[in-house]
């Protein structure tokens, strides 16, 4: 933001002060639109949040924007829907109302700040003897969050500042000192809890009227006797969530077409496997299955995103799917694993997602569950040993040390033959061997080698990846079937034609 913009915002916000109006009439009788200075403060706060503008040009604003609150006895808050609201309402009305001080509250989406000044007025009444001094004068960090009722288990203090002075007075014959107080706290929101809260609740009213979706097709397997097959389904990287406009990428997207291709996904591939024998299902989830991380619709490393829905919304659309997902599967009637892998968009909101559909299946022994810790998860099938990633962090060359060595999959390596690693991020199909080389005659031993599989992705262009030129590749998902002997026996595509 330019440091120009701040300093007009300041010049509106100083007229409103001398002029004794709001800061939406000062900024019309100045010429701008009536929220200038409400969308500069918008943009200000949520970039200090994240740490890309400097203290001095938020200083700059904040100190000024502070004054006037208190100079027009301001209290401001956010409704449900974030519409900033300006409430002419006594400030002595927060916490306990016989304190006669002003506490200032000010909260911006996750960050607030709560101030004490000494309410002047007070302070003259009692310099001139005509009512006591305030009761519970408040003088530390303790007192203010006590007095302003904050929920500590919400709330953390980031930053805090007292200051004391002196005031002295001559008031019916003789000089009458009193000790002031300010103190001021910056909080941030604990978004872990909320995030938490926000999942229970989003658990609690799905339950309530919750029906598994029907499998739309008939489920003929060919059993085949002493024969015991996986059938793997990985759809990684939906960006459930992403927004794109047809006129301006060439396709349209949000979650309902998310959420079609997904479903459309599986019943295909479920019919494709028709034609095998499987006696379990593995199904891997996450990857970038939303497309962003925080309530800023940013990537979890801070990267903004285009959104179609407010980020609650989103988690409950994408948790609803999976779990509609996974009821599909079981209608196969065989056992269901499932395996929670983090990606770079959604690396802190997936793991929700796992802690959500764990407690929903929590129950149900035909479902397991793996929401570990570990951005990477290994899974064992006979002499099948599968590895699965998001692809963004680990180099692709290290992956196949990293399966022969990582504390999980080491005891499992030297006890299978195929080793294979399933990775999202690219949203296009690329595969890669390694193998070892016996250094006396220079050839390749295949039975230690080690497949990197990049798989394909369902999720839709958005202006970015339209721009860079990262257009043409594949649309569809990927299934395998793996024999616990001979390992992989079929891969199957479920091709997207968006051109339908």
């Amino acid at each position: 933001m330019k440091k120009e913009r701040i300093e007009k915002a300041v010049e509106i916000i100083n007229y409103a002060i001398k002029n004794g109006i709001s800061v939406r009439e000062a900024s019309k009788k100045c010429g701008y639109a009536d929220t200038y200075v409400k969308n500069i403060k918008s943009i200000l706060y949520e970039k200090y949040e994240n740490d890309l503008i400097e203290d001095e040009l938020f200083n700059l604003f904040d100190k000024a924007y502070q004054k006037y609150l208190i100079s027009r006895n301001i209290l401001i808050n956010k409704d449900e829907n974030e519409n900033e609201v300006e409430e002419e309402t006594p400030l002595n009305t927060l916490g306990n109302t016989e304190n006669k001080e002003q506490i200032i509250f000010n909260q911006n989406g996750n960050q607030a700040s709560v101030t004490l000044v000494a309410d002047e007025k007070t302070m003259s009444n009692y310099f001139n003897g005509d009512e006591s001094y305030p009761k519970n004068h408040i003088k530390t960090l303790e007192d203010l969050l006590t007095y302003c009722n904050v929920d500590k288990k919400i709330w953390e203090v980031v930053r805090y500042k007292v200051n004391k002075w002196d005031v002295t007075s001559w008031a019916k014959g003789y000089p009458r000192t009193v000790q002031n107080f300010q103190v001021k706290a910056d909080l941030a929101k604990k978004v872990n809890v909320v995030k938490e809260k926000l999942m229970g609740e989003v658990f609690l009213e799905m339950i309530k009227d919750y029906e598994p979706p029907k499998l739309n097709i008939d489920i003929k397997r060919e059993l085949v006797d002493n024969e015991n097959n996986l059938l793997e389904i990985s759809i990684f990287d939906l960006h459930i969530g992403k927004l794109a406009w047809g006129g301006e990428t060439g396709e349209n997207y949000d979650v309902k077409i998310a959420r079609a291709r997904f479903i459309s996904a599986i019943e295909q591939l479920l019919r494709m496997a028709n034609k095998f024998s499987y006696s379990r299902i593995l199904f891997p989830i996450g990857s970038d299955y939303f497309n962003s991380d925080t309530i800023f619709n940013t990537t979890t490393s801070g990267t903004q995103q285009d959104e179609d829905l407010r980020w609650q919304k989103t988690f409950n659309v994408g948790s609803r799917l999976i779990v509609d997902a996974i009821n599909i599967l079981k209608q196969t009637g065989v056992p269901v694993d499932v395996i929670v892998i983090p990606g770079n968009h959604d690396f802190e909101r997936s793991y929700y997602l796992g802690k959500y559909i764990e407690a929903w299946f929590n129950n149900d022994s035909n479902v397991q569950i793996n929401t570990g810790a570990s951005p990477r998860k290994y899974y064992r099938f006979g002499k099948v040993l599968l590895g699965f990633t998001h692809g963004s962090e680990e180099k692709e060359s290290s992956l196949p040390l990293l399966m022969a060595t990582d504390i999980e999959s080491k005891p499992m390596w030297s006890e299978t033959i195929y080793h294979e690693w399933h990775l999202g991020h690219i949203h296009r199909k690329r595969s890669v061997s390694y193998s070892v080389i016996d250094n006396k005659d220079r050839t390749i031993n295949e039975d230690l080698g080690v497949t990197v599989r990049y798989l394909s992705s369902l999720t839709g262009t958005e202006e970015w990846h339209h721009k860079k030129g990262f257009v043409g590749s594949i649309k569809a998902a990927d299934a395998f079937i793996w024999n616990d002997t001979i390992g992989l026996i079929a891969h199957l595509n479920s091709n997207l034609n968006i051109y339908e």
